[in-house]
């Protein structure tokens, strides 16, 4: 293995801690406020802290909107970072973060498919074997003892973290495009989340989410906020991380994050959410498939 493609690899798996430990500091946060003030305060301390580092480095001069690399960015944020995520947070809030976040995770098998399509990457019987393990991750925690609401079957009970799997899919092969074009992972970064926010705010009601005027307690701004900064950060390092090597390869691994999220969840969220051993092995599957798609 090049020591470049280690690098990859190295920021993929930090990529995939920060975004482990995010949704359980946003569990924590619901407490407090619902999930559209929750996301729409996230969403800006993301922008926030990107406009800062863009800055230091010197890349918030290098925006071109005429440039394939910012549309590349900006479908990544218009699909993925805001779509994605709201459908994601909606999903934290009904089915709880660790099988949310489990389910959200099985996006790279649309982002593998994608790759060999449209950005020329290799499939190999590992990468079938990573996909299919996935694959049997989310059906074994589909099949979870869990509560839905009254009158929703098993499928609509999931049917938020699934459409945020989709957007997630897709989101990695705009990013891997832009950096490609233009190489300014922070730059990525700012726009990604950016145009995440002006979606939300433009077309949050019809994504069910109330832009409106809320006081929340101290306390669970700072959740909000520290929640924020996973985003921005992890996000950051998947940018950095493309850099140095494929999308088919690294957007998996840093999908490492549901198995951070169960192994914390049970020290972090007691009386919030019950997590079970069955959804400890629906995270341990999705994992190893991941892991067995890091060496494909």
């Amino acid at each position: 293995m090049s020591q470049e493609l280690q690098t990859g690899i190295y920021y993929a798996l930090f990529a995939g801690g920060l975004w482990g430990i995010g949704p359980l500091l946003l569990k924590r946060g619901l407490k407090y406020a619902d999930v559209s003030t929750a996301t729409l305060v996230e969403q800006h301390v993301s922008v926030f802290l990107l406009v800062g580092l863009a800055i230091y480095y010197g890349e918030i001069g290098q925006v071109d909107p005429s440039s394939r690399a910012f549309w590349a960015f900006f479908l990544a944020g218009a699909i993925g970072a805001s779509f994605g995520k709201v459908f994601y947070y909606k999903g934290i809030d009904l089915v709880g973060a660790s099988k949310a976040t489990s389910v959200k995770n099985g996006s790279p098998l649309l982002t593998v498919i994608l790759a060999v399509l449209f950005l020329g990457e290799e499939m190999s019987w590992l990468i079938v074997a990573g996909v299919t393990l996935i694959v049997v991750g989310i059906a074994v925690l589909s099949q979870a003892q869990t509560s839905p609401a009254a009158g929703m079957g098993r499928f609509q009970y999931l049917l938020f973290p699934l459409i945020a799997a989709f957007c997630f899919g897709i989101n990695p092969i705009f990013k891997k495009i832009g950096v490609s074009a233009a190489g300014l992972p922070v730059l990525g970064a700012l726009v990604t989340q950016s145009t995440a926010l002006v979606c939300m705010l433009a077309f949050g009601r019809f994504m069910g989410l109330k832009v409106k005027r809320e006081r929340v307690p101290l306390r669970g701004l700072l959740f909000f906020a520290l929640s924020g900064i996973t985003e921005a950060v992890g996000s950051l390092c998947t940018f950095f991380a493309l850099i140095y090597g494929p999308a088919a390869l690294l957007s998996p691994i840093w999908r490492i994050s549901p198995l951070v999220t169960f192994a914390l969840a049970r020290f972090t969220l007691k009386g919030i959410e019950v997590v079970t051993l069955r959804d400890g092995v629906a995270a341990s599957l999705i994992v190893a498939g991941v892991f067995v798609l890091s060496r494909g």
